[in-house]
């Protein structure tokens, strides 16, 4: 199949920046061209014509870390005083069913490939049951179960439990995912190990995963340095910090995400820097538990980071927001990072993270199709003078009128394609009402 896209083109290609009314081609799932748009009209007669003159065009955010099922969570797990994996006092984890963990799922991957999540880092219990939606939905994903061996209700007392049945299930669950679903639906889904954190899974449980992520050559998706508590544990049990820890493991490095990374000493951060290891910047969720990461030091250091939604919301042009404002508190200036950069953080700096620099997270040829159109005719957005300023200061997740991945259609003027919108909100609400009145 092929065919070309007309509008105003945000490479992020590191040789052009954005070309006004230029045209994209497309062919077999690949770009195959970019350039003026007539241009290329002439030099591809038989390409069909898909009109986005009114839109920006962009590659499709990368999402490198999602807790999608705790959508549930969604408006009230921020203003608890505790993580919800940490309580007992609201519907997450264990405490749901796998066909409620599985609904739940679904709704925070049709959300996040509405608001333009192209691919996402997706971490949770009971992951592999939703993996076929994925698939279907044409999502393109990085799959981990979350894995520990330590009692998750008894952490907020301070009191570190060994869970053996924890430990097998969850270890036992990611085993099967990767050798059920690595490589599968054309590729696009792919799986990593997912040792929740330092503290949450023992040392001797650390070193068993580090093995079989060699082993099966995939990569982890952890937290890390996410809160003092954590940090407190690994000194008092393994007399380091947690970053420390991860690099004597040899968990540290290229193929690592690490999410938060808060509480970080410099030595900490030269670990980061010297291992390669990219770090998963979750500036929203963060913020409202009163937490600043040090992202400008780690960024000056060398260490990629990008940003990610993290849970309760897919929206990463929220995520570039609260980011902006986050790297300007902590580093102290005023006009730093600039617009353009929270925008290579949501797309290359994440497929950078994922492994997938190389395919996705900026328009250039030969690269897959993964790309994103944005309406510009909306009140809120109009007028644009710097489309990077107006992407990250007012653009929003209802903003996306289409969606390709490999090419394929997968969000048609702002309707998810194959979903009914309003059934799935309805039986969501209904679930999540009969989900909280446990607690009620």
């Amino acid at each position: 199949m092929l065919f070309l896209i007309k509008g105003d083109i945000i490479t992020l290609n590191n040789q052009s920046d954005i070309l006004y009314q230029s045209a994209v081609v497309i062919q077999n799932g690949y770009i195959q061209d970019i350039g003026e748009c007539s241009t290329l009209m002439m030099q591809y007669p038989q390409a069909e014509i898909i009109d986005c003159s009114s839109m920006m065009i962009m590659p499709g955010f990368v999402n490198p870390h999602y807790h999608g099922a705790l959508v549930v969570n969604r408006g009230i797990g921020a203003d608890t005083g505790v993580p919800p994996l940490y309580s007992r006092n609201v519907p997450q984890g264990v405490l749901l069913t796998e066909e409620e963990c599985d609904m739940f799922n679904i709704l925070g991957y049709v959300e996040a490939l509405r608001a333009g999540n192209t691919c996402i880092g997706s971490n949770y219990i009971q992951s592999e049951k939703s993996i076929q939606a994925l698939a279907d939905l044409g999502l393109r994903g990085v799959i981990s179960e979350r894995i520990h061996n330590i009692d998750f209700f008894r952490v907020p007392e301070n009191l570190y439990l060994l869970d053996e049945e924890a430990q097998y299930k969850t270890l036992t669950k990611n085993i099967e995912m990767i050798e059920n679903w690595h490589g599968k639906a054309n590729g696009r889904i792919t799986c990593h190990f997912g040792p929740h954190a330092p503290d949450t899974c023992t040392t001797p449980f650390l070193e068993e995963i580090i093995r079989l992520a060699r082993k099966y050559d995939v990569g982890i998706t952890t937290h890390l340095a996410q809160s003092k508590m954590e940090v407190e544990e690994i000194k008092r049990r393994d007399g380091m910090t947690p970053v420390q820890l991860y690099d004597e493991l040899g968990i540290l490095g290229p193929k690592t995400v690490a999410a938060h990374c808060i509480h970080l000493t410099e030595e900490d951060q030269e670990l980061l820097t010297k291992t390669n290891t990219s770090v998963a910047h979750v500036p929203e969720g963060n913020l409202k538990k009163g937490d600043i990461a040090p992202i400008s030091s780690l960024e000056a250091n060398g260490v990629n980071v990008s940003i990610c939604t993290d849970s309760m919301s897919a929206s990463m042009f929220e995520s570039m927001r609260f980011g902006l404002a986050v790297h300007r508190l902590s580093s102290g200036l005023r006009t730093e990072p600039t617009p353009q950069h929270l925008v290579e953080m949501a797309t290359l700096h994440g497929a950078r993270a994922l492994g997938m620099e190389d395919e996705i997270g900026s328009i250039e040829v030969g690269k897959k199709a993964d790309l994103i159109a944005i309406n510009k005719n909306k009140f809120h957005i109009t007028p644009i003078i710097s489309p990077y300023g107006t992407l990250v200061h007012s653009a929003q997740a209802t903003d996306v009128e289409h969606v390709w991945i490999d090419g394929e259609w997968r969000v048609k003027h702002g309707k998810v394609l194959g979903v009914d919108e309003e059934e799935l909100c309805a039986r969501i609400q209904e679930l999540s009402n009969q989900c909280w009145s446990r607690y009620t």
